[in-house]
This record gives structure tokens, sequence and C-alpha cells, in this order.
């Protein structure tokens, strides 16, 4: 598998022939340059312009199925659940305004939290966290602050951790000095195999 940054507060994850875009910043948004990119399959947390940018992952000839919201959902070899889950991001204040969706692709379980913004997840999520093995986690503005992040990722136990700042550089930091101060700095992409990942023990990677 490889996880990829694809503008704003969005990722891409590949692997094979497979390509599912994870709440991609909508060609609207202003505040950084969004690039295009083709995708099998796009997963979208929250109704808001700064990540669900389905658009922005649909290029030449291929066309998403675009999942938006709560339930079970299988493409092709990969398979996803989505549960309703609160956020306090921009001027969405509803417990039903994020997605949180757990999606099992290459053999790895990967929990994506989109914008949530509290650490206490509905229990069918957590029935599932014992297999989870990489976090997307959202860090400040509305999202999980930076205690939060840490007490909710060390709840998980995952095998690697990806934080992306919402909020300020300064509480994406606040969050790694919860998490010992070491991240691993992967440049552009994390690549990584399930037996590559079996033996990572909450590993923090940084993707630029």
């Amino acid at each position: 598998m490889v996880i990829q940054k694809a503008g704003g507060y969005g990722f891409k994850s590949s692997a094979g022939p497979v390509t599912v875009g994870v709440n991609p910043a909508s060609a609207r948004w202003k505040k950084h340059k969004v690039s295009k990119f083709g995708s099998d399959l796009v997963l979208i947390s929250l109704p808001d312009s700064d990540w669900n940018g389905a658009e922005t992952a649909t290029h030449g000839e291929k066309e998403p199925f675009v999942i938006s919201g709560p339930g079970a959902y299988e493409v092709g070899d990969v398979t996803v659940r989505g549960y309703a889950t609160r956020s306090d991001y921009g001027d969405v204040l509803s417990d039903v305004g994020n997605t949180v969706y757990i999606m099992d692709m290459d053999g790895i379980r990967v929990l994506i939290l989109g914008a949530l913004s509290s650490a206490k997840l509905p229990q069918e999520v957590r029935a599932e966290l014992n297999e989870v093995g990489i976090v997307l986690v959202p860090v400040g503005d509305g999202t999980l602050d930076p205690k939060a992040a840490h007490e909710l990722v060390t709840s998980i136990e995952p095998k690697a951790i990806l934080p992306y700042a919402v909020g300020s550089d300064k509480e994406l930091q606040a969050f790694l000095k919860a998490e010992g101060g070491e991240a691993t700095k992967a440049g552009d992409k994390f690549t990584v195999r399930a037996k590559e990942l079996a033996a990572m023990d909450g590993e923090v990677v940084l993707l630029s």
C-alpha cells in the first residue's frame, strides 16, 4: 500500500491498480493549490468544500465510486464501513456531520477519522479497532485537539499513525510531543506491506 497527501486534508491510497481518494479538497478550495488525480473510489467524511472534492479525484477515464456517508460498501477488493460521528469543523455542527471510515485494502485495515471532533467513538467502531493497522488522525481547528488526538490513538494502538494538521503547526507539534516527539518523515509517500506494518508499534509518520 502507498499513501500520499492529496492536497488540503486529503490523501490517496493505492494498491496495485486501485486508487482510493480520501477527503480530497474541492477545486473551490482557496487555501492551497489542489491537484487532480484519478481514483477508483472516493471517501468523503464531511459535506464541506475543504473535504468533499470528488471532482478533484476524477481524472481521465477514471470515474470513481463516491461514498459520502454511513453504510457498508464493497468496491472490487476494497471494503469500507462508514459511521456517523460529530464534527465541529467550520459550519458543520452536527452529531452526524462527520463520517469515520474503516477501510480494508491490500490486507491492511485503515481507520480514517476525517474531521472528527470527539474522541468518543461509537461502540460499533470500537468493536473493529483491535485490527486497525493505520490511523489517519486530524489535529486542531474544530477537529481533535492535540490531547484528544493523542488519547484516542493511544486507546486504538495502531501500528502506524499518520497525523494531519487541520489547525496550526503548533497544534500538530503539541500532538507529536504527546506521542513522544519522534516522527518518521516519509517525504511525499508512505509505502508499506502488511508484513512490514505488523512489525511496527505506533510509529508516527509525517507526510509532506
